[in-house]
């Protein structure tokens, strides 16, 4: 059996690729000649929604039920229903080998005659009009028992029937899986949602059966549901709308402090009218409300009133001075229009280029930058064509008398603090440019330290703490599965220890599952396979942590001899792969073997480093045959005598046929106890070309080989890949690439000739860093020409744009004081940043722009802008950063992974404010200075006018 995967570049049509994939297969004319016609299918994306156990019941009736339940869920809605533990089922047919030699037939002959005879067959039709008939052959069983008088030897007068030489039996397929919980069989239904569809509707539907169905069933069977995957959705999307309620709190109370009620009232409104423009734009775009889309309304609930700060202030400020309501409020619109647009557009410009990172993570992330822009645009059409009405009622009708004193006490100390401590600090700054400067550089560079040093390290993708896990075992290849089964039951005896030891309630169900493996290997089945599914509680409900009760797990686990592998992993979120994956590629199956496993020792000796294994399994021992010079001298040939042998040893498929919903197999062999003896290749007889029965082992020779049970090629070339996980805290997943890129992978090929890469989440790194480098130059370059064009310099963008690397600086600074690693989500989180931390700069060079304008000095037209603009860049910073605060303070396991990004946008905000303040001014004036004397060096003096008459 072979497979081949092909993935293919993002916007290819699939339709397109699925069928030149086919075409190219159907002209491919070098295929076996035993071998079945290739199934070639496109790959459809369905999500979990629940998982169902059935049980209390025998197979038969439990096969009934599932089927019933799975056509009940399909009619209600759900998108996809599998079966799991319901192996399909065969008709046996066992004819013993001295059978066989007294009649004279080999089992590729009556697979064959039973084909002949168990048909069902159109012959024609017969007669016209109304007494036209069909003509059919049908002899067609379906039943067992139905096979008995089947006639094998009608020769000579006497008859042989099938059942007079032969067992027949209706069982289970050979190398099925099965379930047990509680030590009984069952069988599990996973429900699932089409890509496109809805889980909480769909989690709805089937509690809304479940409801109906659980009174009705009979006593002995019993219905649990576990892993639900919805519910773990639903408590997410609760928290972020927790965290969203408590942040617009927080702005609300942000902007009371600073602007009167019904200013902030006005303010405010621009969150809900951005927020349905930009959820009717996710709509049309084919999106959906979820975790990454609603933490995205969150970071944008500081941001999206940016632009109505900027506007709203000013035009309070103005009114407070004695201006109209009328010329106010147009004149706030009108003054702030191109610094609104400027802000605007550069936080577009940085959010941009991310909607261009491709891969898993472009894929999981794009809502962000798509709900910003959203936002964002229609933040500024609100600003500018409906705010400005609402200001101009709002100055009309003055606050209540209630609110007036707390009103004109707020507004007196903060004209005092700007009037008198902030401008005096401002004139230092000033005065005292070259240190200030220096100061703010200095603390730059010792920011930027904290990265370079690996105080703070970079973890690409942090996985959420973990709910479930899998216990996957591989015994050596032909391994008996009542083996197996028992070391399921110790595994099951251990996690039950191990939940007693700690002495609270820790597991919420364990299933054993026979014949397979779980997690990223499920795809594999065997007898030597097995694996346990564990469930525990809700990480949040629990003290224990997951890393620590594998720990304790594995502690107690007595492993038997003949175990190849066995390794307890935990379901991880995010894109696929793991934190390690070396794939290691070469010519020589063995060699490669042999490297895997000294790469596998090595990260043994890694503290942190879990769930070591590979992919290229050692198979069952091997025996190799050969023909012999009177093998030869019969006429027998390599293929005819392989075709006997796989129909004695494995049996001979005669027929496949629909039974209800399962698919029959007939299948036609030698006796289950001659198959599992070895020596029956020792007194195995063949039927020669010439129709004589002779010995196998005078016609074949035989060696023996160590086989793999499965080999892999990528990108053409055979490949084995390696690979771990990392524990949080214990180990750092790019530190242990790098010291295996540097050490031990160039040693490894010097010794072996081999060639490697890394896969998995590294790849995916790779990939999404490329993109974010190439989009880091593309916004960098859109944010400059925005400003180059607002302000009609091309000095002062440069100015403005140094504010990026502080904020920068200040997201590191962040993470080490949360104790926190940056993560690709911290990347995304800088890109916005260096958007929106420019925007507090862009409001202090148009006002210094306007002071300049009314002829006053450098040094007095920034000291004047910089207390002219406080209120409005405290306003921006601090809204934004109070939107964010409380995720940032969240506790929840859950929203962990997202903490980063706020992080970096909160730190390195809260970074820029001051930078926008005071290293700013400081170094305008530098910037000033050194322009007027370029200009002066430039300028050729004119030669003073000669005054002599002659």
């Amino acid at each position: 059996m072979a497979s081949i995967s092909l993935e293919f570049k993002e916007g290819t049509d699939p339709v397109t690729a699925l069928d030149e994939v086919k075409q190219a297969v159907t002209e491919f004319r070098n295929m076996p000649a035993d071998a079945e016609k290739p199934d070639i299918a496109r790959v459809f994306r369905y999500e979990p929604i629940a998982r169902m156990l059935v049980s209390g019941a025998n197979p038969d009736e439990l096969r009934v039920l599932a089927h019933r339940f799975e056509r009940e869920l399909l009619d209600r809605g759900i998108d996809k229903v599998d079966l799991i533990g319901m192996p399909d089922e065969e008709i046996r047919i066992e004819i013993p080998s001295a059978e066989l030699e007294r009649l004279g037939l080999s089992l590729d002959q009556v697979g064959a005659r039973l084909a002949q005879e168990n048909r069902d067959i159109p012959a024609g039709r017969v007669g016209s009009g109304e007494v036209e008939r069909d003509v059919r052959g049908v002899n067609l069983r379906k039943d067992p028992r139905d096979y008995r008088d089947l006639p094998l030897v009608t020769e000579s007068g006497s008859r042989i029937e099938l059942g007079q030489v032969a067992t027949i039996r209706q069982l289970p397929r050979e190398h099925g899986i099965f379930l047990e919980v509680n030590g009984k069989p069952a069988v599990e239904l996973l429900l699932q949602r089409a890509e496109a569809g809805n889980s909480l509707k769909a989690a709805e539907l089937f509690n809304g059966w479940l409801a109906e169905t659980r009174p009705k069933l009979p006593k002995n069977i019993e219905v649990a549901v576990y892993d639900e995957t919805w519910s773990l959705i639903e408590e997410r999307i609760s928290l972020l709308l927790k965290n969203g309620a408590m942040g617009l709190a927080v702005v609300v109370a942000i902007l009371l402090l600073f602007l009167n009620a019904r200013v902030t009232l006005w303010v405010a409104m621009g969150i809900p009218t951005a927020f349905l423009a930009t959820l009717a734009a996710l709509w049309l775009a084919g999106g959906s409300i979820n975790m990454i889309s609603l933490f995205a309304l969150i970071m944008a609930l500081g941001v999206i009133v940016d632009d109505a700060i900027v506007v709203g202030e000013d035009a309070y400020a103005h009114h407070r001075m004695g201006e109209a309501a009328m010329l106010a409020s147009e004149g706030g619109a009108r003054r702030m229009f191109w610094p609104v647009i400027a802000s605007s557009l550069t936080t577009v410009a940085a959010f941009l280029p991310l909607m261009m990172v491709s891969g898993p993570i472009g894929k999981i992330m794009f809502d962000i930058p798509f709900i910003m822009i959203c936002v964002l645009l229609a933040s500024v059409v609100e600003c500018f064509f409906i705010l400005p009405a609402h200001l101009r009622d709002a100055f009309v009708h003055d606050p209540a008398k209630s609110g007036y004193r707390l009103r004109r006490w707020l507004e007196d100390k903060f004209d005092r603090f700007r009037d008198g401590p902030f401008r005096r600090l401002v004139t230092l700054a000033v005065d005292w440019r070259g240190a200030t400067v220096v100061l703010g550089v200095s603390l730059l560079i010792l920011t930027v330290g904290l990265l370079a040093g690996g105080r703070v390290k970079f973890t690409f993708f942090p996985t959420p703490e973990p709910q479930v896990l899998y216990a996957n075992v591989t015994f050596a290849s032909g391994t008996p599965r009542e083996r197996v089964d028992a070391f399921l039951g110790e595994l099951r005896r251990s996690l039950d220890a191990t939940e007693k030891a700690y002495g609270s309630r820790l597991i919420q169900q364990a299933v054993a599952k026979s014949g397979t493996l779980s997690g990223e290997l499920g795809t594999r089945q065997g007898d030597q396979f097995g694996t346990l599914f564990v469930e525990l509680t809700p990480p949040d409900d629990r003290d224990v942590r997951t890393a620590d009760f594998i720990k304790a797990w594995e502690a107690r686990i007595r492993q038997p001899a003949g175990i190849e592998s066995f390794v307890v992993s935990e379901r991880r979120g995010g894109p696929p792969g793991s934190d390690i994956v070396v794939r290691l590629g070469g010519r020589d199956a063995a060699t490669l073997k042999h490297a895997a496993l000294d790469l596998q020792g090595v990260l043994r000796q890694i503290p942190g480093v879990y769930g070591i294994q590979d992919d290229m399994p050692y198979g069952r021992e091997q025996w190799l045959f050969g023909l012999t010079p009177s093998g030869q001298a019969m006429g027998f040939t390599v293929e005819e005598l392989s075709r006997q042998l796989r129909a004695a040893l494995d049996g001979r498929l005669v027929q496949l046929f629909q039974d209800g919903p399962d698919e029959m197999e007939v299948r036609v062999s030698l006796p289950a106890g001659e198959r599992a003896s070895l020596a029956l290749l020792d007194r195995m007889t063949v039927r020669a070309p010439t129709g004589e029965w002779v010995p196998l082992a005078s016609v074949a020779t035989w060696r023996t080989h160590q086989g793999f049970e499965a080999l892999r090629h990528a990108e053409t070339a055979l490949a084995v890949e390696v690979s771990a996980s990392v524990q949080p805290g214990q180990g750092n997943s790019n530190d242990i690439l790098n010291g295996l890129a540097s050490d031990t992978l160039p040693a490894m090929v010097a010794k072996y000739g081999l060639h490697w890469s890394f896969e998995g989440r590294a790849a995916d790194q790779r990939e999404t860093m490329a993109d974010m480098k190439v989009g880091l130059v593309l916004g960098l370059s859109l944010i400059y020409l925005i400003l180059a064009w607002v302000f009609a310099h091309y000095g002062w963008p440069l100015i403005i744009m140094l504010a990026i690397p502080f904020g920068l600086g200040g997201a590191i600074l962040g993470h080490w004081l949360m104790g926190i690693d940056l993560t690709v989500l911290s990347m995304f989180g800088l890109f916005g940043l260096s958007g929106i931390v420019v925007n507090d700069s862009i409001v202090l060079v148009e006002f210094y722009r306007h002071e300049r304008d009314k002829g006053i000095g450098v040094r007095d037209a920034l000291i004047n802008a910089a207390c002219l603009r406080l209120r409005a860049i405290l306003l921006t910073s601090l809204t934004t950063i109070g939107g964010l605060s409380s995720l940032m303070m969240e506790r929840s396991l859950q929203a962990q992974f997202l903490i980063p990004m706020a992080t970096s946008i909160t730190f390195g905000l809260a970074a820029t404010t001051f930078v926008a303040l005071l290293w700013l001014p400081a170094m305008l004036s530098l910037y000033e200075s050194a322009h007027a004397l370029i200009m002066r060096i430039r300028t050729p003096r004119t030669p003073a006018a000669n005054t002599t008459t002659p």
